[in-house]
């Protein structure tokens, strides 16, 4: 069997598949939401209407059609479907993850991989341990090999699920994912032998038992805090200097409630240094980084060099729900038409509240979509200085997605119709570069600011 198909797909008849009724689906199901998948994608996704890409599309399509059996379950669609639509290296169309069958086997008392963990490099380390001895592990420890799988194995099969020109970001889709990839991939659920080198370097062979739901549940409870909140901004008057943490750019109502709130507070108090932190923002709003700016700059910008939108029937069905006031500039074009927009210029505001201080953007590798996309911004106007990682969205993605079912096994998958090229940089396949290179690690991007803010 060629490449592109998972070689181990026979695991999927292990035993924790079997031990509980799960649906399954025939062959012709299958091939109906295979086909409902390609059909929506080879009708609305810019890539597609190259021939190239089109004609890589139809073989990998072909072999996953070919590569389906009489009665599969739902986890074993996704596993073989995934990563057809990760192949386009999108990371706004994709499979989504099914949990009806996770849901099913917690349920009925079946366990799970004890761990959450981080991805860097192909290497795996603890971030947490719930099981139910919690002086197993301090966290931090890397995770060499589990049940005779190396990690680097693992990582390397279970990243193809996820479609990104960057591999951080796949790479990070794996570690959020990884406590229900080990159980879809390999049906581990009891027992896990694993290689550890702990933080003393030293490697070590032990076993731990899998953690049922009641205790995951009860121990979970001992992870440290995370602070939930989308924005936070903290101060330090003795450095004349303000943190502005910004997880997402999701939330327009949330931001410019905040957003008055803290510029008011950093005008009141003179702030000469404002730092503001995108590092793990996967994205959100353009509408959202439009209000950031106008309490940072009184310049003219754009967003994006470059849009182009492919005419579909199911964007013209989609306008005529979402943007009727569209409909008709919409139905001016040609099916498979790429159409260039216009570029929208932005004028920030008057705005009584604007910081004129210093500014530092602090971005990393899980810097995404509408997050890299004001990087990108920050860097063209040269509004201050970058320090970090390069970030996880790249200078040419497509967005603007939506989401769709498949007929029979109902898993959602989302496809985008745009492309954009954004601003921050030449190389279409690489992010934005900071002007001062740090690794994201602890305290070392902050802490790096500060030793600049103090020069």
């Amino acid at each position: 069997m060629k490449k592109f198909i998972f070689i181990y797909l026979y695991l999927l008849g292990s035993s924790c598949f079997g031990q509980i009724n799960y649906k399954y689906y025939t062959r012709l199901e299958l091939e109906q939401d295979l086909d409902f998948i390609s059909e929506k994608l080879l009708n609305i996704h810019p890539i597609l209407l190259d021939e190239t890409e089109h004609d890589n599309w139809q073989s990998k399509f072909s072999e996953m059609k070919y590569s389906l059996k009489d009665s599969m379950t739902q986890n074993e669609f996704y596993l073989l479907a995934a990563p057809l639509l990760a192949s386009l290296n999108d990371g706004h169309s994709s499979l989504s993850m099914p949990y009806n069958q996770r849901i099913k086997y917690s349920k009925a008392g079946g366990l799970a991989f004890p761990f959450y963990v981080d991805i860097n490099n192909y290497s795996i380390s603890n971030t947490f341990y719930c099981g139910n001895d919690s002086t197993l592990f301090q966290g931090g420890e890397e995770i060499l090999e589990i049940n005779g799988i190396s990690s680097a194995d693992m990582v390397q099969e279970m990243q193809k699920l996820s479609g990104s020109k960057s591999l951080d970001m796949r790479q990070s889709a794996v570690a959020m994912n990884f406590r229900f990839y080990i159980w879809m991939f390999y049906g581990f659920e009891k027992d896990y032998e694993m290689v550890i080198k702990n933080n003393q370097n030293q490697i070590q062979t032990i076993t731990i038992p899998g953690v049922s739901s009641t205790d995951f549940k009860r121990n979970i409870k001992r992870m440290p805090k995370v602070d939930e909140e989308l924005f936070a901004f903290s101060m330090d008057p003795l450095r004349s200097t303000t943190v502005m943490k910004i997880k997402s750019f999701a939330d327009l109502a949330g931001f410019c409630a905040f957003a008055d709130s803290a510029f008011s507070v950093i005008n009141k108090n003179k702030i000469e240094n404002l730092i503001i932190d995108v590092r793990g923002n996967g994205g959100g709003r353009s509408i959202v980084v439009d209000s950031l700016m106008n309490y940072l700059t009184d310049k003219k910008y754009s967003q994006y060099k470059r849009i182009e939108t492919r005419i579909s029937n199911e964007l013209k069905e989609r306008y005529k729900v979402k943007y009727p006031e569209r409909l008709d500039w919409i139905n001016q074009y040609a099916i498979n038409e790429l159409v260039l927009g216009e570029k929208i210029i932005k004028c920030p505001t008057n705005n009584n509240l604007r910081f004129k201080g210093n500014l530092f953007l602090l971005i990393d590798k899980t810097s995404f979509s509408a997050a890299a996309t004001f990087a990108g911004i920050f860097k063209e106007l040269k509004l201050g200085t970058i320090i970090g990682e390069e970030t996880g969205g790249t200078i040419e993605y497509y967005g603007d997605f939506w989401t769709m079912k498949t007929p029979n096994t109902e898993i959602s998958f989302y496809v985008a119709p745009k492309r954009f090229i954004q601003y921050g940089g030449n190389d279409l396949n690489r992010g934005v570069f900071p002007d001062y290179i740090v690794a994201n690690q602890g305290d070392s991007i902050i802490d790096f600011t500060y030793e600049l803010i103090k020069k």
